[in-house]
């Protein structure tokens, strides 16, 4: 890990939500509100160097609340280290996650799923949304039950959220693909969102049903090898646990640091 490395994605950490929200500075932290399509968050403002305190964690998670955002504030441990301990004296539930990088050239994975590029018009776009939607409400790596007609309620349901996400992609902001099952369509999808030389992949979800049959991978390694082959350098994601680092660590994905997310009541 270079020592640039980290203030690197502390710079792309605050550029990425713009493209889709407005910002509001309160305290030490910036709070980036939706324009539309799902929520975001508070992050530490870019460049602070002052510790923050309980009472700014409690008074940024009020303020996220008044505006009808989730109070959530998320942060690269190494980045700013005394944040997690002013939001557990805060009284906050404060989770850490992998970190992790491309290193070298991506390693291929395969699966029994065609995984394709979608476009901003592509008829599949909702049904592959609602699979990301549904993969994500079971929150462990596990064969769970849920899978199409799950995916199917949910369309209606992630109508906003698929219509900021075909801005995104018709304006470059972000690259989706999506794994199809021959029979039952869409079954998972993730994305990343390039800026300049630097890329975060993004909701990789694949239906509970339909997991252990290598699909996540195989998107995960479709995403990194279409940014290597854009010219991106840094490629990065965060993992939800251990086990899921584990699939990333297949692709060629290295920890490099801990994201923190604190949750608010």
């Amino acid at each position: 890990m270079t020592a640039e490395l980290l203030p690197l994605l502390e710079r792309y950490y605050d550029e990425v939500p713009r493209a889709n929200a407005d910002t509001e500075e309160h305290g030490p932290f910036t709070v980036f509100v939706s324009r539309g399509g799902w929520p975001y968050y508070a992050r530490p403002r870019l460049g602070l160097t002052d510790d923050v305190t309980p009472q700014e964690v409690r008074s940024v998670l009020a303020r996220l609340e008044e505006l009808g955002i989730p109070p959530t504030i998320e942060w690269v441990d190494e980045n700013t280290p005394g944040l997690r301990a002013a939001a557990l004296a805060a009284g906050v539930e404060v989770h850490g996650y992998p970190l992790m990088v491309l290193a070298g050239e991506p390693v291929p994975r395969e699966s029994p799923a065609v995984v394709r590029r979608m476009e901003p018009d592509d008829p599949d776009l909702a049904a592959a949304r609602a699979a990301v939607s549904v993969g994500f409400s079971q929150v462990d790596t596990s064969i769970g039950p849920a899978s199409v007609a799950e995916r199917d309620a949910k369309v209606a349901e992630d109508a906003g959220h698929v219509e900021t996400l075909a801005a995104l992609l018709g304006a470059g902001m972000s690259v989706m693909y999506a794994a199809f099952d021959p029979e039952l369509g869409a079954v998972g999808a993730g994305n990343h969102n390039p800026r300049g030389e630097v890329t975060e992949i993004v909701g990789v979800g694949v239906l509970p049903a339909q997991r252990r049959r290598g699909i996540a991978g195989h998107l995960t390694w479709a995403l990194a090898r279409d940014a290597a082959d854009a010219g991106v350098s840094t490629v990065f994601m965060s993992a939800g646990s251990d086990d899921v680092a584990r699939i990333y660590a297949g692709v060629g994905f290295r920890r490099v640091g801990t994201a923190c997310i604190a949750e608010g009541a």
